[in-house]
């Protein structure tokens, strides 16, 4: 059985400042996709993958790296909202989150740098078990092929 750390209590409402699909002061912004994710852009814009992504051939499951324009994703219109945010990639989905893996036991970790911290309701651990069973997913599927 898996075991599920998060932080417990934490608050977060997106504030819709699109600092998560923007370089930052920090740095560029790294929006790394999985397969999954790749193949559900491509069947949802009926765009190919060109188009969007370019292969880095990175740690499974994200080995593709979404395409930036000036510093921000090719998906993130004038008005700082995603054109494709209900099938956006499972990093945007996770952020400000993010897992780490050891062993069976994963953990979510949030970043300090999102001004959403803090706000809205606390996230109870449904949303946690959500996410990581995307994650586990995206992890699973590693067909190009396959477009389901």
């Amino acid at each position: 059985m898996n075991k599920l750390r998060f932080p417990k209590g934490v608050r977060f409402q997106c504030q819709r400042c699109s600092r998560c699909c923007r370089d930052t002061e920090k740095g560029p912004r790294r929006i790394l996709l999985s397969v999954l994710d790749l193949l559900r852009i491509e069947k949802n814009l009926g765009l190919n993958r060109e188009n969007f992504a370019e292969n880095i051939q990175g740690s499974h499951p994200f080995t593709f790296l979404m395409k930036m324009v000036d510093g921000k994703c090719i998906f993130l219109d004038e008005n700082n909202t995603c054109k494709i945010y209900d099938f956006r990639p499972l990093i945007c989905r996770c952020y400000p989150f993010w897992i780490e893996r050891r062993g069976n036991k994963f953990e979510f970790k949030a970043s300090s740098d999102c001004p959403g911290i803090g706000r809205g309701n606390v996230l109870e651990k449904k949303v946690f078990t959500n996410l990581l069973r995307q994650a586990v997913e995206a992890y699973q599927h590693t067909n190009l092929d396959d477009n389901s």
